[in-house]
């Protein structure tokens, strides 16, 4: 089966970075390509800046076309006819495909970066891949996301989720006024701020294994806080019921590595929602914020290779 364009291009045998052709190639590619027109049930439009050569612009028109017909086929996927089980199903199927997506595309630019192995076409074409992934998750969040049981993100928040960017300037994705989507039969409300973690998989005994087992390498907590009590805050329906408070013993350095380890496994595992929580206290006695953890976050803190074995045991 042919991949897409999506997962192709972060691919680590055939990624972007293998792509040794030169600017001539792509202007002959470029000589017979046709552009898709716009999905007629787009909700969202793309704005971003123009490609100045023929292997910028060759890449940004296949993303685009491959943006354009994976939104038109929605139709397909959520026929008129379709009962609400189906319409779940199937919402369920693209967003786990979207999330794979994501995750894939940012270990992708989170391990080039460590290896300085982007030019700057590359970087361009894999931040519109990036865009144009995030509109996807929006648009079907905006099209159907009342056959979803998950909180809606907002574009900036699921820039975050995935890519830890919270400056991502949202005018590069914006709503297409102009045009009505049939799917949508319910009034517009203003997604309400998450209050739980959401934890994806229903085996939880294997998460308190796995917390269990990073307390005792790293010191991850102190004596105040007990790992169950962890544990019934990650899986708790609304942390703000919760009454323990997490007090944290190791570097914040090691437990900002964790969250990113974790993160996966979660629907909404992140320095913000940490933040929002306001269960997490460190070792200075201070509740522990969202900045605190982008600026702690680094790529090989204390006991790295023990974490990422117990965090193996989740997969």
């Amino acid at each position: 089966m042919k991949r897409s364009i999506f997962s192709s291009l972060v691919s680590i045998t055939n990624g972007l970075h293998r792509d040794n052709r030169q600017e001539k190639d792509f202007k002959y590619l470029l000589s017979d390509f046709k552009l898709n027109p716009k999905a007629n049930n787009a909700v969202f439009n793309v704005n971003f800046k123009k490609p100045f050569n023929a292997k910028k612009e060759y890449y940004q028109k296949i993303i685009c076309n491959e943006t354009e017909k994976t939104i038109a086929s929605f139709v397909t996927n959520f026929p008129k006819n379709a009962n609400t089980p189906e319409n779940k199903y199937s919402f369920t199927i693209l967003h786990n495909k979207y999330d794979k997506y994501l995750n894939d595309i940012a270990t992708y630019i989170n391990t080039r970066a460590i290896t300085k192995d982007l030019s700057e076409d590359d970087n361009y074409i894999i931040n519109y891949l990036k865009v144009s992934v995030i509109r996807l998750y929006a648009e079907l969040q905006e099209q159907y996301g009342q056959f979803s049981e998950n909180t809606k993100f907002s574009i900036s928040e699921i820039a975050e989720k995935y890519f830890n960017d919270e400056t991502f300037d949202v005018s590069l994705i914006e709503k297409n006024t102009t045009k009505k989507v049939a799917a949508k039969t319910k009034s517009k409300t203003k997604a309400k701020p998450k209050t739980s973690f959401g934890y994806k998989s229903n085996d939880t005994s294997t998460l308190l294994t796995v917390l269990k087992q990073v307390n005792l390498k790293i010191d991850l907590l102190d004596n105040r806080t007990t790992v169950e009590q962890l544990h019934q805050l990650l899986l708790a329906k609304d942390f703000a019921n919760t009454e323990s408070q997490i007090y944290l013993q190791c570097e914040t350095t090691q437990f900002s590595y964790l969250v990113t380890k974790l993160k996966p496994f979660f629907n909404g595992f992140n320095p913000t929602a940490i933040e929002r929580s306001g269960k997490f206290v460190t070792k200075t006695g201070t509740l522990l914020k969202a900045n605190n953890l982008h600026k702690n976050k680094v790529h090989n803190p204390k006991e790295k290779e023990e974490i990422d074995k117990i965090i193996q045991q989740l997969q």
